[in-house]
């Protein structure tokens, strides 16, 4: 026994040493997490109770956060996602993992050099006349440096940061774990979309599908005929699983609404063009871009037409092809809000697995809603703050219980339309965004429909009438109503809707931390 000891500690420091020289530190990586997941579980299973309650939340984010931060790599972007699902884990959560956004570690440019080298089979000499050693940007799976190709071409050049690959596996291992901790201390279903992340992360790390989705986005827009919006050329021949090559793109992002300004363009039109590219990608294309945040759209003048603006949207790792059924159930459900088709608006809600339609609603719309209510027109009472405080709790467990039935296309909707809620935010709730999402979502539905018989005519003509009367009449109160929170309140509408929203949701926010995620959330 003793003898059996001795060889087993020989072999574990072996491998550890290995493990360390290689820089993969996979056994110091899990270990930090096994560590943080044991004390999960004493924090919420042993030490919690109604007197401590905050204190525990404050103290297992940090910890959480300092793993992430210990471990790098994939770990950054599972906190991001932990930031990301605030609606099941309470406030701290939300506060210490939108921290992650600036923590991710560039790589030395020797370690570039020989990732590049490895991939394509050249040196860097022999492809680019020019190449920045510092990155100028670096995030949680890889970092872009900027370089001259020999035929004088500008490109952006993404280099996968190294042992992603190999650190993959093992990580995703120790999220399931983590996620089960939270599951058991929560008792939320957090594990039923577990599946559904380590598939989209394992795309993520493959450049090859990031340039696959970028000429779909691109192709899709020559279809639709978007002038206004651009997507970068890749370069095919230096596009390996860890390497993408693109045109350069000299541009000012979305939120930096100042210098877009001086360039003379319209930044209302802009905002109007940016949401509704998206909202042609969920409801025309189905093919959507699920990490819009502000890095990664940028404005800059027309080629050959400088006054023209043009929108450049950037990075396709996220994107998700929508199943037909969704889109259309999707597309008829923001149509039903409008036309007031509560019947239709349940009947969908229902076959997602979801009990309260005015809830959900609200939390599509990132706005109190409530039946019988026109879109922007209702206030929130103090007795409706009461009735969702008692109620509220339980339907959203009894909600994530049905997770069998809720949509997965869903969570990277939602995803999208939140980034470009908080952009929106942003740039000064420069327009009516929800009006913006129900005039495609009609749209969406039309396109799901053939030639109409003859006897359903005059009913969807009315349909349509009465949709384009409603849109009207919320467009009206929309304005009129930034017009007096700007004079009354010097507040803009993004501002006040979330601020009714929070109001809505106050009780479910003291208990499980439900608040619209803010611009920083993804920023990765």
């Amino acid at each position: 026994m003793r003898k059996f000891l001795k060889y087993s500690l020989g072999l574990g420091l072996a491998a550890f040493g290995y493990d360390e020289y290689n820089e993969s530190k996979i056994i110091r990586r899990n270990a930090n997490t096994i560590r943080c997941g044991l004390n999960i579980l004493y924090q919420y299973k042993i030490r919690f109770n109604a007197e401590n309650a905050n204190d525990v939340h404050e103290t297992v984010a940090k910890d959480i956060y300092e793993t992430c931060i210990r471990n790098d790599g994939l770990y950054v972007k599972f906190g991001q996602g932990i930031a990301a699902s605030e609606h099941l884990l309470p406030p701290p959560y939300f506060k210490w993992m939108s921290l992650l956004q600036d923590k991710a570690k560039a790589v030395s440019f020797k370690r570039v050099r020989d990732i590049f080298e490895e991939e394509i089979g050249k040196t860097i000499e022999e492809i680019f006349d020019e190449f920045d050693e510092i990155p100028i940007a670096s995030a949680s799976i890889a970092q872009v440096h900027k370089a001259k190709l020999k035929n004088g071409d500008i490109v952006a050049v993404k280099v996968q940061k190294p042992n992603i690959k190999k650190q993959f596996g093992s990580d995703m291992l120790m999220h399931h774990i983590i996620c089960g901790v939270l599951q058991y201390a929560f008792d939320m279903p957090i594990l039923q979309f577990q599946e559904s992340i380590q598939s989209n992360l394992q795309k993520e790390i493959d450049f090859r599908i990031e340039y696959e989705n970028g000429e779909i986005s691109r192709r899709a827009l020559q279809i639709i005929g978007r002038k206004d919006v651009h997507i970068p050329k890749y370069y095919d021949e230096l596009n390996t699983q860890r390497i993408l090559v693109s045109e350069w793109i000299d541009g000012i992002k979305i939120s930096h609404q100042d210098e877009i300004k001086k360039l003379g363009f319209n930044t209302k039109q802009i905002m109007d063009t940016v949401i509704s590219a998206f909202a042609e990608q969920i409801f025309i294309s189905g093919f959507v871009h699920c990490d819009p945040h502000p890095g990664n759209i940028f404005i800059r003048p027309k080629p050959g037409n400088n006054k023209q603006y043009e929108v450049v949207l950037l990075d396709f790792g996220l994107c998700i092809k929508l199943e037909n059924q969704f889109r259309l159930d999707y597309s008829e459900f923001w149509t039903s809000i409008f036309l007031q088709d509560f019947t239709k608006l349940k009947q969908i809600v229902r076959k997602w697995g979801i009990g309260n339609e005015e809830m959900f609603a609200s939390m599509q719309l990132m706005k109190p809603y409530q039946m019988k209510q026109p879109v922007h027109c209702h206030q929130v009472t103090k007795e409706d703050v009461m009735k969702l405080q008692l109620k509220m709790k339980d339907e959203i467990r009894e909600m994530m219980k049905q997770t069998d039935l809720f949509p997965k296309d869903l969570i990277f909707v939602n995803r999208n339309m939140n980034l470009v809620r908080s952009v929106n935010k942003r740039c000064g709730s420069l327009v009516n965004r929800i009006n913006i999402m129900a005039r495609y979502a009609q749209q969406g539905t039309q396109q799901f429909n053939d030639i109409l018989e003859s006897q359903k005519f005059n009913r969807k003509y009315h349909s349509s009438l009465m949709f384009e009367l409603r849109l009207w009449v919320s467009g009206l109160v929309y304005s009129l109503l930034s017009i007096w929170l700007k004079w009354k309140k010097n507040q803009k509408v993004e501002d006040f809707l979330e601020q009714k929203q929070k109001e809505q949701f106050q009780g479910i926010h003291e208990q499980y931390g439900f608040k619209t995620p803010d611009e920083k959330t993804f920023d990765a």
